[in-house]
């Protein structure tokens, strides 16, 4: 019985093919295009007559599209600007004028994005190509283009439906053969109750199963909820070989890496001059021989002819699919060069302190250069990498200046006071700041307060301990100079109305704060944005994770003298910190967090309620010197943050 019925299904799958062959010339999509379309110059800085010498790793591609292939499912795993737009609408101009008879699908995030793409891409290209196919199928009516909002039908009774992926759900009346899905990583994880919309556009396909064309193609987004790279793990995960151009050793592009025979490096090399990139220093450098490749050898290195190639490295969970990973830095000559890329690298990342810059700027290069999901790597702090910034030099109470001016590129210009309040005590930290925002730990308390009413009191003494904190209490540096509380800033989430009527007893410099997570945050807020409470006083919204990602790379970052001044945002904690505040710094870790339209999100997250108030008020101080520049540049000169002028106002003001 199972013999007959493969019988039967492999002579339906025959007649089913010649059904929709039978009448076209024998032709691959490759050769199509490069015997029909033509590449206007809105589409492209190189038009003219389509030519797959440009970018020929698109050849083997786009002929899956191909009838006659047995090639029925293609997941592409994509950087930018690799052609990838060229490959679809090739693709889809075979099926349009060639096959002719083909029910095709073009899904997208949204269907307006979908439709536009075949307005402003799609109708154009058939145009621009010679073909006057535009057709409708009801032969009867004049008035009929073959063209609407909701599909195009062309001769031959073929038609094209642009969907988007957020209405899956309304595609259930549809059968297609050909399925060509874009940037599928941008789509909404579930549409409604009726789950994962990549599953449901494929059910789409059931009436062609044996001979479906199904295209996936994007780029890839975030580690754990990416499609596309699901997808791709599916397939045989196919990756370009190329010939090197002085030695003739195969090898996949990479980024970098290590030979480990000869123990010498090899990918995208370059040099700076006064930190700046040399643009004509960026070259690939041969994983054999070390031979450097210019941009303009991308022609020559690609070529099939010199011996580029696809090959397979695993086996497909079935044979007729196929995956491909394409990553950016195999951009065509003409198009993104490599120099661009090693700049947005180094935009995102230092590779002498092997620390992220930016952790968005670092997203994007890894999804559209490398082609690869982002993982948040290191989401938690350690303790012996916080321990490493105590410094020998000074104790609770005291201002280090000599050291800060030599290591720090200044001695203390001001103090701030950051508080995180809580019933039964308020968690209360002084902080020293240099030259662009360099930390030195000055003081750390709990003021306690275990009565019945606790900190909610007006009259706690905790509250009165902050007070003389806040209006009397004087340090002296080792070089004899003073320094009182420059700002204030209170955490009014756990209080709002006793932390506000506390901040109102002062004319200026003592300010409630709000945290707000990064996704919970309203769009206008960046770093901080001002607030006025009901009591009318003002305060200032923090966009908490933006400083918790840029902090604790910050405290990943080892430093010692013999590396010179220290980087930007450093941290300094006296010698006589306890590891027990030090591990405050430690306890939050990033995990993933699922919106509510399903997408993949991170947030910080505080395991067990565990202590973490130094690590709050660490992001609190740095978000007081943002709010102190501010309130000096904007608020008071009405003039733009000048950081250089700040640092140097507050540096010339210094006396003994």
């Amino acid at each position: 019985m199972a013999n007959s019925i493969q019988t039967i299904g492999a002579g339906w799958v025959t007649q089913v093919t010649a059904a929709l062959t039978d009448h076209i010339e024998r032709v691959s999509p490759s050769e199509f295009s490069e015997r029909y379309r033509y590449l206007p110059d809105s589409v492209t800085s190189m038009p003219g007559p389509m030519r797959w010498d440009v970018n020929p790793f698109m050849r083997e591609i786009v002929d899956c599209f191909d009838i006659d292939s047995p090639v029925r499912e293609v997941n592409v795993k994509k950087g930018v600007q690799i052609t990838y737009t060229t490959l679809l609408e090739s693709g889809l101009l075979y099926l349009m004028a060639h096959v002719k008879t083909a029910p095709v699908m073009f899904m997208t995030a949204d269907k307006e994005l979908a439709a536009a793409r075949i307005e402003n891409n799609i109708l154009p290209m058939v145009n621009h190509s010679g073909f006057d196919i535009i057709r409708s199928s009801d032969t009867t009516s004049k008035r009929k283009t073959g063209k609407t909002k909701d599909h195009i039908q062309w001769e031959g009774g073929g038609y094209l439906v642009p969907f988007g992926a957020k209405n899956a759900d309304k595609m259930r009346s549809y059968s297609i053969l050909a399925l060509l899905k874009d940037e599928i990583d941008a789509w909404d994880e579930t549409v409604g109750k009726d789950g994962d919309p990549d599953a449901l556009s494929d059910a789409r396909c059931a009436a062609y199963w044996e001979v479906r064309k199904i295209f996936r193609g994007s780029t890839p987004l975030v580690k754990g909820s990416s499609k596309i790279e699901k997808a791709y793990l599916r397939g045989d995960q196919r990756k370009y070989f190329v010939r090197c151009l002085g030695c003739g050793f195969s090898q996949i592009l990479r980024w970098s890496g290590r030979n480990k025979e000869t123990g010498k490096d090899f990918g995208l090399a370059w040099e700076l001059e006064g930190g700046v990139l040399i643009t004509d220093s960026v070259r690939y450098i041969c994983a054999n021989c070390g031979h450097g490749h210019q941009e303009f050898d991308k022609e020559k290195l690609f070529a099939t002819d010199h011996g580029a190639r696809w090959e397979p490295t695993v086996t497909a969970v079935a044979p007729d699919i196929r995956s491909y990973h394409l990553p950016g830095y195999y951009s065509p000559a003409g198009m993104t060069p490599w120099y661009k890329q090693v700049i947005d690298y180094l935009e995102a990342y230092d590779p002498v302190e092997k620390r992220v810059r930016d952790i968005g700027r670092f997203q994007v290069f890894y999804n559209n250069v490398l082609a690869e999901p982002f993982e948040v790597m290191g989401e938690k702090v350690t303790f012996v990498a916080v321990s490493a910034h105590r410094r020998p030099v000074y104790r609770l109470g005291e201002i280090p200046n000599d050291y800060a001016a030599r290591w720090s590129g200044s001695k203390i210009l001001f103090l701030t006071c950051q508080v995180d309040a809580h019933k039964s005590n308020l968690a209360v930290s002084v902080m020293g700041w240099t030259r662009d925002a360099r930390c030195y730990l000055i003081d750390y308390w709990r003021f306690e307060d275990d009565s019945e009413s606790g900190c909610a009191d007006a009259n706690s003494p905790a509250w009165g301990q902050l007070r003389a904190l806040i209006d009397e209490k004087t340090y002296t540096a080792n070089d004899g100079i003073k320094y009182g509380i420059a700002i204030t800033v209170i955490d009014a989430g756990w209080a709002p109305e006793r932390v506000g009527a506390f901040c109102e007893e002062y004319e200026a410099g003592v300010y409630p704060v709000i945290g707000r997570s990064l996704a919970g945050a309203p769009a206008s807020i960046k770093e901080f944005s001002e607030f006025t409470m009901q009591s009318g006083t003002v305060g200032y919204q923090i966009r908490v994770d933006y400083y918790k990602d840029r902090l604790a790379a910050v405290l990943r970052r080892y430093w010692v003298e013999e590396m010179g001044k220290q980087s930007e945002n450093h941290f300094n904690a006296p010698v006589d910190l306890g590891d027990k505040p030090l591990t405050e710094l430690t306890v939050e870790r990033k995990r993933e967090k699922k919106d509510p339209r399903g997408q993949t999100t991170y947030e910080w997250y505080r395991p067990g309620n565990a202590p973490n108030e130094l690590w709050d008020l660490l992001v609190y101080g740095h978000a007081a010197v943002e709010i102190l520049a501010w309130l000096i540049c904007v608020k008071h000169f009405e003039a733009a943050v000048d950081w250089a002028w700040f640092w140097s106002h507050w540096e010339n003001g210094l006396t003994k």
